[in-house]
């Protein structure tokens, strides 16, 4: 029995031995292939024409395109603005928590025995908690 659990201990390490390696290679990789980062930089643009419109910059600078969002007269939007498709903003702490059947409380309970069973194993033998930590191979 104890030589399975060795075996299959040791499988683990490897397997996650194997990870990092492949890890460590794909970051290596991906370095060479990003290379400088300010060699990626791109411009991109098209030519257009500016065209002076005193009506619109007059209208724009007096804020004619902005309405009253929720009907407060103090907090102004713009007439295309996503915001003003929403009625009202639903609080996100209102939800009522569900009621646990007597079932679902057992089971819960079992869970967290199941769950803090060593740590309790361990504080009645004296172990304290970095050589616990140890024994499980925990860093």
């Amino acid at each position: 029995m104890w030589h399975e659990a060795r075996r299959s201990e040791k499988k683990v390490h490897d397997m996650m031995d194997a990870a990092r390696k492949r890890a460590q290679r794909r970051a290596v990789f991906l370095a060479k292939r990003r290379g400088d980062p300010m060699q990626s930089i791109q411009l991109i643009g098209n030519r257009s024409r500016m065209y002076r419109d005193d009506g619109l910059y007059q209208a724009t600078h007096d804020q004619q395109g902005l309405i009253p969002w929720n009907g407060k007269q103090d907090v102004l939007i713009d007439r295309f603005d996503g915001r003003a498709l929403l009625d009202f903003i639903r609080e996100s702490g209102t939800r009522r928590a569900l009621q646990k059947s007597e079932e679902e409380e057992e089971l819960e309970e079992f869970v967290n025995f199941e769950r803090y069973r060593d740590l309790i194993k361990h504080r009645r033998r004296g172990c304290r908690k970095t050589k616990a930590i140890h024994l499980y191979g925990v860093d």
